[in-house]
C-alpha cells in the first residue's frame, strides 16, 4: 500500500476539515462557512462517506491533501508530511523519502522559534534574566510562557544570524521570512533584537510569523514580521490555534488588541480571546471567527485610540452581517491590566454589562454632536447611516432604520426616502454557477478515470493535441492526464489542477469528482466506459478535421489549384483511413472491438 493511502485510511476528511471550521449535520453530510472565501450562509460541504469536501461558493473541491494544501498553503508532499505529524500516523517514511521533505521556511521558522525559546531559558546571560524578570513583572506565569512558547531575542545585530548560518539554513529564505534583512550594502542582521518574541502560529500550530516587545528604549515598542511566503498578517489572529476550541464550544469569541491581552485573559480563565496582528481588524480576521463564533466581543482599550478602533471593527463587521458587543473599561485602563488586577469574577460582570455594537455606536456618534441644532443632527443621522449603508440584510437594515428614527425622533419614512444602501452591489456573481457544457462521453470518461484512475496509464498516450483540442473538457483531461503518477496509479495534486482550471470547468469538475466518488471500482464495466468514450473522441476529431480540409477544398477549387485539390482529397482519404487502422485494442487491452 503506498504512502497516500495509508494516510487515507488512517484519518478522514472529517478529522481535517473539523480542525478549522465547525462542522454541523446537513442530512448525510456535515457542512459550514466555507474557510476560502467570504460567504454568509454555508455552502461548504463534507461528504464522510465520499472521504472528500466541496464548496458550491468558490468551487473548491477534493480529498484530505486538497484541503490541506489550500488550508495550510502546502506544497502536496508536505501537506503529506504536515497530516503524518499531526495525527500521529504510524508510517515507514524510508519507504517513500520524497513524502517527507520538510518545507524550507516552516523548518527555518521551527529552528528560530527554538532559538528564541533557548534565550529566553538560558541561565548564562543577564539578558535572558531580565527578560524573565520582565515576564514575571507583568504577571506571566512561567508555564504560560511556555505554553505560548514565549522566546526573547539577544540585544545583538546578529545572535539569530550566526545561530542559522551555524545551521546550514538557507539565508536567503530566512531573509524572505523576515528573520534577517539585507541592508543595500548587502550587510545581513537580525530584524529582532532586544526583544520579548511572541510566535504567531497558523490555525494548525505551524509558526509562521513572529511579534517582539523592546525590553530597551526603543522608538518602536512592538515589531512585527512583514508578509511573506508563509504569512499574511490579514489572515491571522495571534492565539487562535490556542482558543479556537474554547471558541467554539463557549459560541463567542473575545477580540482583543494585544499579544499581552491574550496572554493574561488566557491565563486567567478567559480562553475563547484573540487580537489580531499589530493592523486593522480586516475582513478576514471577523471572518475567521465567524466560522468559530455565534457573537463576537470587542474589548479594546478604554483610551481614545481604542474607543476609535472599536468604531472601525464594528463596521467592518456591519459588512459581514454581524453586530458584535462592546465591552468598555470605565478606567483608562487594557484588558491586560483590568484582568491581572480584578480578575476573572469582575470580567465576568464586565462581560454582562457588554453593549450591543450597534447601540454603542448610536450612542458614541449623537454625542459628537449638538442634536439641538437640526443641521448637526442631520449630520450625525448621515454619520450612522453610512453605517448601516453596509448591512446587506434587508431585515436587519431596516431594523435599524427604525431604531435610528427612533433614537433621533424623526420620521422613519424620511429616512427610507434616501437610497443609504447601493443594492447592486449585492449583486450575485454572474460567473458563479456557470458550468460546462460537456457532452455525455465527456463526463462518462472523467468520472471512470476518476473512479479508477489506473486506467489513465492505459490511454494516456493516445491524447494527443488535436484530440484534446475537440473537447469542451479538454483542458481538465490535459491536466489529469499530466497529474497521473505512474509509480502510485493515482492522480496527484489536485490543488494543482484546480488552479488551472476557469470557474466554470472547476464547477464542472467538481460535481463529476463527486459523483466519481460513488461509482462502484468495476475494473470491467469502467475499461468499457473509457473505451466508449475514446472512441466517440475519436470521431469527434475525425469529423473536425475532415471538415477542416473540406474547406480547404473548396478554397483551391475556387481558386483553380488542381494540384492543391487532389493533394487535400488524398490527405482527407488518409487521414480517415486512420481511424479504422488504429492500434488501439493493443494499448488498452482489446476489451472492445474497433468500430
Amino acid at each position: 500500500m503506498d504512502v497516500k493511502e495509508q494516510i487515507k485510511r488512517s484519518i478522514s476528511i472529517t478529522d481535517v476539515v473539523s480542525m478549522y471550521v465547525d462542522l454541523k449535520p446537513a442530512g448525510k453530510y456535515l457542512k459550514a462557512l466555507c474557510p476560502f472565501h467570504t460567504e454568509k450562509t454555508p455552502s461548504f460541504f463534507v461528504m464522510p462517506d465520499k472521504d472528500s469536501f466541496a464548496c458550491y461558493g468558490c468551487n473548491k473541491f477534493g480529498d484530505i491533501f486538497t484541503f490541506t494544501q489550500e488550508i495550510e498553503n502546502l506544497s502536496f508532499p508536505d501537506a503529506m508530511n504536515f497530516l503524518i505529524d499531526k495525527f500521529n500516523i504510524p508510517i515507514e517514511r524510508k519507504t517513500s523519502h520524497v513524502f517527507f521533505k520538510k518545507d524550507l521556511y516552516v523548518k527555518i521558522n521551527e529552528m528560530a522559534l527554538k532559538y528564541f525559546r533557548d534565550c529566553l531559558m538560558s541561565r548564562s546571560g543577564t539578558e535572558s534574566k531580565r527578560a524573565r524578570d520582565y515576564l514575571e513583572q507583568r504577571g506571566i506565569h512561567a508555564n504560560t510562557a511556555e505554553l505560548f512558547s514565549l522566546g526573547y531575542a539577544e540585544n545583538r545585530w546578529d545572535g539569530l544570524y550566526n545561530h542559522l548560518r551555524k545551521e546550514s539554513c538557507d539565508i536567503e529564505k530566512a531573509i524572505q521570512l523576515g528573520l534577517l534583512i539585507k541592508s543595500n550594502t548587502n550587510r545581513i542582521y537580525d530584524r529582532f533584537r532586544g526583544r520579548i518574541i511572541f510566535p504567531i502560529l497558523s490555525e494548525s500550530g505551524t509558526p509562521i510569523a513572529f511579534g517582539g516587545r523592546t525590553l530597551f528604549d526603543e522608538p518602536n515598542k512592538y515589531l512585527n514580521s512583514p508578509d511573506t511566503p508563509l504569512y499574511k498578517k490579514s489572515k491571522h489572529l495571534y492565539g487562535f490555534y490556542l482558543t479556537k476550541k474554547a471558541i467554539r464550544e463557549k459560541k463567542y469569541s473575545i477580540l482583543v488588541e494585544g499579544y499581552f491581552d491574550v496572554i493574561s485573559l488566557y491565563q486567567n480563565g478567559v480562553e475563547n480571546v484573540v487580537a489580531s496582528l499589530g493592523t486593522a481588524l480586516t475582513e478576514s480576521q471577523i471572518y475567521l471567527l465567524k466560522r468559530f463564533s455565534d457573537s463576537i466581543y470587542i474589548f479594546y482599550d478604554s483610551d481614545k485610540a481604542g474607543i476609535d478602533a472599536a468604531i472601525r471593527g464594528i463596521e467592518k463587521m456591519f459588512e459581514q452581517n454581524i453586530n458584535p458587543q462592546i465591552i468598555m473599561l470605565r478606567e483608562d485602563k487594557d484588558p491586560d491590566d483590568f484582568i491581572q488586577e480584578q480578575g476573572l469574577k469582575a470580567f465576568q460582570q464586565l462581560l454582562d454589562q457588554s453593549t450591543d455594537g450597534f447601540k454603542f455606536l448610536i450612542r458614541h456618534i449623537s454625542r459628537q454632536y449638538d442634536l439641538t441644532i437640526p443641521e448637526r443632527k442631520n449630520h450625525a443621522i448621515r454619520t450612522i447611516m453610512n453605517f448601516v449603508d453596509k448591512i446587506s440584510e434587508p431585515i436587519i437594515r431596516n431594523e435599524y432604520v427604525r431604531m435610528v428614527a427612533d433614537f433621533f425622533k424623526v420620521d422613519e419614512s424620511l429616512l427610507k426616502l434616501k437610497r443609504w444602501s447601493n443594492d447592486s452591489k449585492f449583486s450575485i456573481d454572474p460567473g458563479i454557477g456557470k458550468r460546462l457544457d460537456i457532452t455525455p462521453a465527456e463526463r462518462i470518461f472523467l468520472e471512470s478515470i476518476l473512479a479508477m484512475p489506473e486506467l489513465i496509464g492505459k490511454v494516456k498516450e493516445l491524447f494527443d493535441r488535436e484530440l484534446v483540442s475537440v473537447l469542451k473538457s479538454g483542458n481538465i483531461i490535459r491536466l489529469l492526464l499530466r497529474h497521473y503518477n505512474e509509480e502510485t496509479k493515482t492522480i496527484d495534486d489536485f490543488r494543482k489542477i484546480s488552479e488551472q482550471l476557469s470557474d466554470a470547468e472547476r464547477g464542472e469538475f467538481r460535481d463529476i469528482f463527486e459523483r466519481a466518488k460513488s461509482i462502484p471500482r468495476d475494473r470491467d464495466h469502467l475499461k468499457k466506459q473509457v473505451e466508449s468514450s475514446y472512441f466517440k473522441f475519436r470521431d469527434m476529431s475525425v469529423k473536425r478535421v475532415s471538415h477542416r480540409i473540406d474547406q480547404e477544398i473548396k478554397m483551391a477549387e475556387q481558386a483553380n489549384d488542381i494540384e492543391r485539390v487532389q493533394q487535400l482529397i488524398k490527405e482527407k482519404t488518409k487521414f480517415i483511413k486512420s481511424k479504422y487502422e488504429y492500434k488501439y485494442n493493443q494499448a488498452i487491452g482489446g476489451a472492445v472491438e474497433q468500430p
